[in-house]
């Protein structure tokens, strides 16, 4: 079957060329406003007053319209290093006798968020999936540098540390089991 003036069929190419078009352009009318306002006028959230500075909780809101999709990994931010859970397969959860004392709390729940540019930089205390004020504890037996705890309805999930290695993350060594 041909189209009305075009030769033959339109490969999938040209079909991703025209959404990607026109994704653009809908994404640019969208996302004209204010930095920090969603659509209606809703101010950004100050839903999370143990936010650090520069967390993206200080400046975007929690309702209207989301103009940016973020596919979130389980984190935490603690201390200038991010930890993640389930990035190494399933670590088990540790016994509620292995927790140590509390190293940090979670200030700022990112995937609550309505972003309408790319989030920045986390910085300490931002989660994706921890409610604010969640406790994050030390492990016996790891520094706390390199691997972390969170009790997370009665298990307690561990979040392992990660460092750049030329540009990729990855686990650091200090966070693999002994």
């Amino acid at each position: 079957m041909e189209l009305e003036g075009i030769g033959e069929r339109p490969t999938l190419m040209d079909r991703a060329n025209v959404a990607a078009v026109l994704g653009v352009a809908v994404l640019s009318v969208a996302g004209c406003g204010f930095v920090g306002m969603a659509s209606g006028g809703a101010r950004a959230s100050t839903s999370f007053p143990g936010a650090a500075p520069g967390s993206a909780c200080l400046s975007t809101p929690t309702t209207g319209d989301s103009t940016v999709m973020v596919e979130w990994v389980d984190f935490v931010q603690l201390h200038g290093t991010q930890f993640l859970a389930g990035v190494d397969g399933q670590i088990p959860a540790v016994a509620a006798d292995q927790l140590g004392p509390v190293v940090g709390r979670v200030g700022c729940e990112l995937s609550v968020l309505k972003f309408r540019s790319a989030p920045g930089r986390a910085v300490d205390g931002d989660a994706a999936f921890l409610s604010p004020g969640t406790e994050v504890h030390a492990i016996r037996g790891f520094p706390a540098s390199c691997r972390v705890a969170v009790p997370i309805a009665g298990v307690n999930r561990v979040y392992l540390a990660q460092t750049k290695d030329g540009g990729i993350s990855r686990t650091a060594p200090c966070a693999k089991a002994p």
